[in-house]
């Protein structure tokens, strides 16, 4: 069963009758200058102290439209010193009273005497994230070990007679326990209380991944469940980009020989936070079913151990908060930096937020066949591989949605999986747009050779921006059976020579079909547009009857694998089950100068083969296309194409326009004055911005070339 969710971006955008996003910054950057936030920094002296101190707290309180938080610091006991002697240390500044535990020596706090300074200031940043987007985590730092409790301990150290008493003392803390009745009403502390429901994002640095971090509701005293994602300490990844030995000017090698890499900080996802916490705070247990239930090693405390280990983390926890309640906010026995918030407002909590990764994480619990709507003109991020199942990320027609691609993302199917309607920004990762997933569906292979079949990836009027490669078999014998590239612009922007769809190592796309598209390429060479494996063909993946074929039709390629190769497939070439349809494509400095013989696979003649009004310009010349366009209709003139160097792929070759030829897009103001003896009632109908959309739509619209008022 299909289940369709509606996403709304993170922007100030309407959401329901008050529903908004808003955001706040604990650390404000001017320049080179990290400043606290001005709700901060008027409550600080030079030194960083709190000049607000009442009842040994520093409050803080921000408003914003619909939040309204208090920030508590709260102070430390001084340490004590040697009067002769300051740079020894005689434990804490406090008095002993009556004993509580003579076993464990502990007593009642008999006084204090001296406290140090709550403080608020800047510190325990995250700035090597090196995820190519320049991103740079900033907090800011409170005091205070938020107890319930504090009592003293005399310190003891082993002697020759065993462990003996050294009257020095410091505190001991009796701490908060998930359902207990008295909140941690000292030390530090943040309390949210939103005016409205909704979603809370909250960035944090949390010390120690080992230590319990709570959101506390307030009403109830329990802990409210949250979901984590961001950087755990230490936790690196090679990138593409090798390191280069300034002396030999290769790549540098380690003491095993082997290649070294820049390095950059993993960004982990919901998902992959809780699958560390699961390998390290809970018991697997298998089913009979084959299924594995996990069991919470510590069931009252486990759960609020965000990964595991003893590393810090930096990211960002969420969770639902209802309007009118109060949410605590706190680690047991540290202090959690606060880097700010966003809050996304509506009628009840959802799955609201910009992160595609969370939003597909959310439909997936459904099971089925998943349709993420994205709001029109939204603006999202991806930063890890998405992986659904049998999934749609669909835009609103006319008014794409944004999705920024950051390091280390790519969608990675072994299903179904549609893009529509979205413009994709993939300059901060080196992935492929799609990587086929690495661990393939056992149902889904073919008995007749072993192919594990996805039957449908399409792509449809979508902007590409700086791709790499369009698709990759990420060395799993997959077939496609059927690849849509629909209506779209890409542009190829690669670091190295790439395939732009890839199967070269074990798969192949039994039919592909590439139309009203523009293909550019603004980085290194591709070795080739399209490579399969050699083995790849219908008969051996279940279409025999069917066929395989490769279909181009009223496309722009401009500077695509222009010293390498078109096409590159054996198990194709010359086969009457294979089916090439090429017709009215512009293809500008491509190929090598070879387009026609290199689509066929180097077998000229081909009776299941359909060129027209193809434009093959090489080097300000046309290609020879001896016998494989045999058609007769090649275009032998420059089409002329405006801009190309600037993205501007309007053509201005007579021929060109008076057999409408290449994208349509390009074609909307080239020629809408143009007059033609016969219009196709079946032809595709844009938009003036040459996006393709339905007959019915209104306003002006473009067909046959001419621009007509829909009324």
């Amino acid at each position: 069963m299909k289940k369709i969710f509606t996403l709304i971006a993170a922007a100030l955008i309407t959401m329901g009758v008050n529903a908004q996003t808003e955001s706040y910054k604990a650390i404000i950057l001017d320049g080179d200058n990290i400043k606290l936030a001005p709700e901060f920094a008027a409550v600080i002296d030079a030194d960083n102290n709190a000049t607000n101190v009442a009842d040994g707290k520093s409050i803080v309180t921000i408003n914003t439209t619909n939040m309204t938080l208090e920030a508590v610091g709260g102070a430390t006991i001084a340490d004590k010193k040697d009067p002769e002697d300051p740079t020894l240390n005689l434990g804490q500044d406090l008095t002993p009273g009556a004993v509580i535990s003579e076993e464990n020596h502990t007593y009642e706090i008999a006084s204090v005497g001296s406290w140090n300074p709550i403080q608020w200031k800047n510190g325990n940043n995250k700035l090597d994230i090196n995820d190519g987007q320049g991103t740079k985590l900033y907090f800011a730092m409170g005091t205070g070990n938020p107890y319930v409790k504090m009592f003293c301990e005399e310190l003891y150290e082993e002697g020759p007679d065993g462990p003996t008493p050294t009257g020095k003392y410091r505190a001991k803390y009796e701490y908060y326990v998930p359902g207990g009745q008295v909140m941690p009403l000292v030390g530090l502390y943040y309390k949210f209380t939103p005016k409205v429901s909704g979603k809370l994002k909250v960035q944090i640095w949390a010390n120690k991944g080992n230590r319990h971090t709570y959101v506390i509701d307030d009403a109830t005293k329990e802990a409210v469940k949250y979901l984590a994602e961001g950087y755990i300490n230490g936790q690196r990844a090679n990138s593409t980009t090798p390191v280069i030995d300034p002396e030999t000017g290769e790549q540098k090698l380690d003491n095993q020989g082997n290649p070294v890499w820049e390095q950059y900080q993993v960004y982990f996802t919901p998902e992959q936070i809780d699958s560390i916490h699961r390998a390290v705070q809970c018991v697997a247990e298998e089913q009979p079913d084959g299924t594995i239930i996990y069991t919470e090693k510590d069931p009252l405390y486990g759960p609020y151990i965000i990964a595991g280990g003893n590393q810090a983390f930096w990211g960002w926890i969420t969770f639902d908060v209802e309007a009118g309640k109060n949410y605590w906010l706190f680690q047991d026995s540290s202090q959690v930096g606060f880097g700010g918030f966003d809050f996304n407002t509506g009628d009840e909590p959802g799955p609201q937020g910009n992160n595609l990764n969370e939003i597909v994480a959310a439909a997936s619990e459904t099971g089925g066949e998943v349709v993420i709507n994205l709001d029109a003109k939204g603006v999202y991020t991806m930063n890890a591989p998405i992986s659904r199942k049998n999934l749609t990320i669909a835009g609103v027609e006319g008014a794409n949605a944004k999705i920024n691609m950051e390091m280390g993302a790519c969608f990675s199917p072994n299903t179904n999986l549609v893009l529509k309607n979205v413009d994709i920004d993939a300059a901060a990762t080196s992935e492929p747009l799609i990587k086929l997933n690495e661990t393939p569906i056992e149902s889904s292979i073919n008995a007749e050779g072993g192919y594990y079949i996805i039957e449908n990836i399409e792509i449809s009027n979508s902007n590409l921006s700086n791709v790499s490669q369009i698709i990759n078999d990420n060395n799993v014998k997959y077939c496609v059976h059927n690849m849509l590239v629909d209506n779209c612009v890409v542009s190829l922007n690669a670091s190295s020579k790439k395939t732009v769809f890839d199967f070269s190592k074990q798969g192949f796309i039994n039919n592909l079909t590439v139309e009203n598209s523009t293909f550019y390429n603004k980085g290194a060479d591709q070795d080739y547009f399209v490579r399969y494996n050699n083995s790849g063909r219908c008969d051996r993946a279940g279409f025999k009857e069917e066929g395989n074929s490769i279909n181009y039709e009223n496309n722009t390629f401009y500077n695509v694998a222009k010293e390498g190769q078109w096409g590159n497939y054996s198990g194709f070439a010359g086969r009457n089950t294979s089916f090439w349809v090429m017709k009215k494509n512009i293809f500008v400095d491509c190929g090598n100068g070879q387009i026609c013989r290199r689509y066929l696979g180097g077998r000229d003649n081909q009776a299941t083969a359909t060129f027209e009004d193809n434009t093959y310009w090489f080097n300000g010349a046309p290609e020879d296309t001896g016998n494989y366009d045999n058609s007769g209709t090649a275009i032998q003139s420059d089409p002329q194409l405006t801009d190309p160097a600037n993205g501007d792929f309007t053509p201005k070759g007579e021929e060109q326009l008076a057999k409408q030829t290449g994208d349509p897009r390009w074609l909307a103001d080239a020629i809408s004055d143009l007059t033609t003896t016969v219009d196709d009632a079946n032809a595709p109908v844009y938009n003036l911005a040459g996006q393709r959309v339905s007959p019915s739509t209104k306003g002006i619209l473009i067909k046959n070339g001419k621009k007509f008022v829909n009324r």
